[in-house]
Parts: C-alpha cells; sequence; structure tokens
C-alpha cells in the first residue's frame, strides 16, 4: 500500500513528524501510518545521513543541509548569476533505434515549506521565461505517479511529444532523439552537444506520466489521483516506472528478441545517476527515481552519486546493449561550474 503523494508532497503531518523524528531519534520513526516510508530527500535529509560514494570517485558524507563535510547550502538569492542555471546535453548512441524520453525540471521555491529549495522567490520569473510553469504555494499537481506540491516549478520537456509540432509528423525532433549514424551519435535538437541552459532544479525525472503521446507507450501503472487518493496500490515501484522508450520513427515501441516482450522500454533502475541506481538514502520525500541537486557547498569531489551541481554541465547518452541483467542504458557524465569531473560515464558503457 502506498500513500499517494508521498513522491514529492510534503504533508504538514510528515513534516512535522520528520521534526519529531529528528528529536526523539531516527530509531523511533521507521515509517509514517498508511506507508509514508521515512527514506531520504536531498531537500530534507536525515541528520548525519549518508549516501554512496560518487561514481566519480568522491566520498559520501554527511547531509548538506545540516552543513555537514563543506556541504552547507546558501541562500539561492545570493548565488552568481551563472550558477543560477547548468547546462544539460544529451545524444544517443543507438544504431537501430531512436529514442522517446520523458524529462521533468522540478524546482522549489526557498522558504518555510522548502528549506533547500533552488530558486529564490525573485526568480520565479528567471524560470517561467525559460519554459518552467509555476505551482504557487498552498496548490499541487498530479504528475503520473507523483505529487508536486508548491511552491515549486516544473518544466517537462515538449509534454512529452516525439515531435515538436505534435504528433509523427512534427517538423522537428522533440522529446525524441534520432538513431546514432553508425558509431557517430545523434544529438537532441534541444539539448544539443554544447547543452542547453535550464534554470537549475531542485530534481530531475524521468517518467512517463501517461498523459498525451505518453499515453500509448505507457506501460507501467499510474497512481491515479497522487494528490487526492488517500490510499492506492500500485503494480510497478517509483524505480519500475516507465522512464523512455526505444521506438522507430513513427513512434512504435521497438523491443529485442533475446530480451522478449516489453523490453523497448527503460525504467530508473537502468538509468545511471537516480536515486534507484544509485541505492541512494530517502528521507520523507521519496526521490529514489530522481537525480538531485547537490547543496550549494558542494563540489565535484564531494558529490554524492545521484548529484549534480550549481553552474555545471550534464551529459546524457542513451545506449541499446541488451544485456541481462543490464547495466544502466542512459548514462551520464557530470561536471561542476570549473569543468571538474563529479562523475564519469559508467564504465560498462565505453564512452570515451
Amino acid at each position: 500500500m502506498r500513500m499517494a503523494g508521498k513522491s514529492f508532497r510534503v504533508a504538514h503531518a510528515a513534516r512535522a513528524l520528520f521534526g519529531a523524528c529528528l528529536l526523539a531519534g531516527l530509531a523511533a520513526c521507521g515509517s509514517v501510518g498508511g506507508g509514508i516510508s521515512l527514506i531520504n530527500a536531498s531537500l530534507f535529509p536525515a541528520a548525519g545521513a549518508t549516501t554512496p560514494a560518487p561514481s566519480g570517485g568522491g566520498a559520501g558524507g554527511p547531509s548538506g543541509f545540516f552543513g555537514g563535510g563543506g556541504r552547507a547550502n546558501t541562500d539561492p538569492c545570493t548565488e552568481a548569476p551563472e550558477r543560477k542555471f547548468i547546462r544539460v546535453s544529451m545524444r544517443n548512441l543507438a544504431p537501430l533505434d531512436s529514442v522517446h524520453y520523458f524529462v521533468t525540471f522540478i524546482a522549489y521555491v526557498n522558504g518555510a515549506t522548502y528549506p533547500n529549495g533552488a530558486v529564490c522567490m525573485d526568480d520565479i520569473d528567471l524560470y517561467l521565461q525559460n519554459g518552467y510553469e509555476e505551482i504557487p504555494d498552498g496548490s499541487s499537481r498530479d504528475f503520473g505517479n507523483y505529487c508536486i506540491a508548491g511552491p515549486a516549478l516544473i518544466r517537462f520537456h515538449e509534454s512529452g511529444r516525439f515531435k515538436a509540432g505534435g504528433g509523427s509528423s512534427g517538423a522537428t525532433s522533440g522529446s525524441s532523439i534520432g538513431r546514432a549514424q553508425g558509431t557517430s551519435p545523434s544529438f537532441d535538437s534541444f539539448f544539443t552537444s554544447s547543452g542547453a541552459r535550464i534554470p537549475v532544479p531542485n530534481a530531475i525525472l524521468w517518467h512517463n506520466p501517461g498523459i498525451g503521446e505518453g499515453g500509448a507507450l505507457k506501460v507501467s501503472r499510474n497512481n491515479q489521483n497522487p494528490c487526492s487518493t488517500v490510499v492506492s496500490v500500485s503494480v510497478d515501484s517509483d524505480c519500475n516506472q516507465d522512464a523512455f522508450y526505444y521506438v522507430d520513427n513513427t513512434d512504435l515501441q521497438n523491443g529485442s528478441n533475446r530480451l522478449g516482450a516489453g523490453s523497448g522500454r527503460r525504467v530508473p533502475n537502468e538509468i545511471q545517476g537516480t536515486g534507484c541506481e544509485c541505492g541512494a538514502f530517502d528521507f520523507v520525500l521519496n526521490t529514489a527515481a530522481t537525480q538531485v541537486l547537490a547543496p550549494s557547498g558542494a563540489t565535484a569531489s564531494t558529490a554524492q552519486c545521484n548529484e549534480f551541481l550549481r553552474g555545471g554541465l550534464i551529459e546524457f547518452v542513451f545506449l541499446r546493449e541488451d544485456t541481462n541483467p543490464p547495466f544502466p542504458q542512459l548514462v551520464w557524465r557530470v561536471t561542476d561550474s570549473s569543468g571538474s569531473i563529479a562523475h564519469d560515464f559508467d564504465p560498462r558503457a565505453e564512452i570515451p
């Protein structure tokens, strides 16, 4: 059983219990009521909690929310202009398949509800001008299997459309990348080789919400009303929800004879840098399926496995290796604002 909205909504009762747990000690609070597991969030981590070592070689350390290990957060209003953005690049190395992906950038407004929110109140217009939509304080939004509560901003790239013009006849690629040209990758039309500039989010979520063009591809079951249903049952965990698909040029799913039915579908367990792949500790908000913003004091050497950095670059590469069990089929390389590597591509991908 799952309490709806656990993934991104922080209910007042959950916040109150979170504070009580810190005072009483985490051992006293194994879970909340109808199944809210007290298992992380980079936004509200447990005192002294550690997460796995980063894939780029740095060591895991104390949570930045409490200022441990030089990973303290600062007021986002004091950040330099370039540190209010990240750059994101995407390319496809699969020679036989296009990729239809679903990516959402979620940012929280800094304040009482989200003390580690990445967004300065004065910068909300900056986010709106760059494709984000606002979820006001006191409001919430259902998004597939998740509930996103305000004050927050969300940028669902191309609303999940395969072509930017809508449908298979659109003029340019939307939330999709064409097949590689032999050994030469194809780059995303928006997230190009040099990287698109995106106002910094708290979380990057790869998730098909099952609406629009994603409805035809959706395999895993949604929680139909995550912001309003009290208790619901989901067949698939957050780490096994649809994230991206291998498709042909008409957006029909491409599977694998070797792996069998449904193998055209990939999930957060198969994405490098998600909490699912890293095994990251997750407290109060279930952000396991996401990649999350490191505390502002973090550096490339202290970034943890599922973290990216302010002012840095993320290079995403889609693969198609039909191994069983598979290694991550969406890998990333993360650098900080100075160009130092925090996480390199999974070595099994053999990307130079």
